[in-house]
């Protein structure tokens, strides 16, 4: 895993939430760091927990908002799993990539297809389509899943 900066990116969230006429606020600061801190993917509601184990007050609200700043803002990826609610991953430190989710056990398989943002900018050239993200997630049965149906 590729380390990273937290200051560094705390100073450039603190100058994006300027650029953005937010304030920068304690809250905000420690929500980045407890998603910086976390590994894998993440709910709103698990930083939640976490901030309240530390002591540290905040609203689920402000941490909704927050997170949604955050991935706006490139420091976090929103990805949808299917039906659960919207997680997070850290965008920094590793490489963008995707998702195959079983819909049997719920397993998470991540890849990373590079030929994947050249097909999206063809795409979206050929319709004239201005991208501002993308979620690609494919759905269906891990192999364990599929032979146990069949079994």
């Amino acid at each position: 895993m590729a380390t990273f900066d937290a200051e560094a990116i705390a100073a450039a969230f603190g100058k994006y939430l300027k650029r953005k006429n937010l304030k920068v606020t304690a809250e905000r600061l420690n929500i980045l760091a407890e998603a910086l801190a976390t590994e894998g993917h993440f709910e709103a509601d698990d930083l939640l927990v976490i901030l309240r184990k530390k002591n540290r007050k905040t609203s689920r609200a402000t941490i909704y908002r927050t997170l949604v700043i955050l991935a706006e803002g490139g420091f976090l990826r929103k990805i949808c799993l299917g039906d659960r609610a919207a997680q997070f991953e850290k965008s920094t430190g590793q490489p963008r990539h995707d998702h195959l989710i079983c819909l049997g056990c719920g397993t998470k398989f991540e890849f990373v297809l590079p030929e994947l943002p050249d097909l999206q900018d063809r795409l979206c050239r050929q319709f004239g389509f201005a991208k501002s993200d993308y979620c690609f997630q494919i759905f269906g049965l891990c192999a364990d899943c599929a032979a146990a149906k069949n079994e």
